[in-house]
């Protein structure tokens, strides 16, 4: 976390143009939302706008000067104020993107901060909920506890764990990129209540070569979709590969309810908002067709001791999931 002081000199760097200073400002907005309001009007009048991030916990009137900004701009510019509006003040930013909706792919802008604009007006989130940690754990420690300990004192796995199934591509075993029992602490942190056993599959092998496709029967079962499009290339085979040594269980929550890193040892997350290492994907759901919500990150870090990072997806109606991968 950076201090008070750490914050202003990354906001006096920004408004010098220091490119490299408004990255980790923006990463420092998405972990605690509203910590830099006290800036915004410093790097307004800057015009600091390449990083919509950094807006995040915008007060309404620093969100209103921002939509007359991009009232008035084009090009590039009208673009990243767009992605400033998204990530401000909620109802603002409603009010404005309904005003903007008929412009070229705007809904990409909205999509990024994590929420959209349904045809009726309405908002819907495209975040389960506020970030928790994902807490690495031996594989062989889970596997050893006792029966009756539910799975050991770690609590069961939200990742990593083998399904039985296996992939029509390369025939490794799929594993659960995300699994949350009805009842459990993991759903109930996510504020999932209902009867349905969320799961989502994952090739260990195939996902670093595109995003994979699940369903769930919400009873436990979840199954490869045949909505799957096998890339061009997905990696040799390696025989006897353990390809997560490390399962990854809940932990608390996040301060402030931010998100996690893609980068870092311990930066694996449970809700909250993506930390993205390329640049931002939102897969749709195969069978409806709209965004799928945000699940988890798993840091390669903390899961096969790596760089990358997997995110997960899932649309609770549809009963379906999706793991893209990115790595630098």
């Amino acid at each position: 976390m950076l201090t008070d002081e750490s914050i202003e000199e990354l906001v006096s760097q920004c408004c010098q143009g220091d490119e490299d200073a408004v990255w980790e400002l923006a990463a420092a907005a998405v972990g605690e939302p509203g910590r830099m309001a006290p800036h915004h009007a410093r790097l307004l009048t800057a015009g600091v706008f390449d990083r919509g991030e950094v807006y995040r916990g915008a007060d309404e009137a620093t969100t209103r000067e921002l939509v007359r900004l991009a009232d008035a701009a084009d090009g590039v510019l009208r673009g990243e104020l767009f992605d400033c509006v998204a990530n401000a003040h909620p109802a603002v930013a409603e009010e404005a993107f309904r005003r903007w909706r008929s412009a070229e792919d705007v809904d990409v802008h909205t999509r990024d901060a994590g929420w959209e604009l349904l045809p009726s007006g309405t908002r819907r989130e495209l975040l389960l909920g506020p970030a928790f940690e994902l807490l690495p754990v031996d594989a062989e420690d889970i596997e050893a506890a006792p029966d009756g300990t539910a799975h050991g004192p770690y609590g069961a796995p939200v990742f990593g764990a083998p399904s039985g199934e296996h992939c029509p591509w390369c025939r490794m075993e799929l594993h659960a990129a995300l699994d949350l029992p009805p009842g459990s602490a993991a759903a109930r942190a996510l504020g999932l209540t209902g009867p349905d056993h969320v799961r989502v599959l994952s090739c260990p092998r195939c996902t670093d070569f595109g995003t994979v496709l699940s369903g769930y029967d919400g009873s436990g079962g979840a199954r490869w979709l045949e909505h799957n499009e096998r890339p061009s290339c997905n990696g040799p085979v390696i025989d006897g590969w353990d390809p997560y040594p490390t399962r990854l269980v809940l932990g608390p929550a996040r301060p402030h309810g931010g998100s996690g890193s893609a980068w870092h040892d311990g930066g694996s997350a449970l809700g909250g908002h993506p930390d993205w290492i390329q640049d931002p994907e939102r897969p749709d759901c195969p069978l409806c067709g709209r965004p799928m919500l945000f699940a988890s990150m798993n840091g390669g870090a903390d899961v096969w001791g790596g760089e990358g990072c997997l995110y997960v997806f899932v649309d609770l109606d549809c009963r379906t999931g999706a793991v893209l991968y990115q790595q630098s």
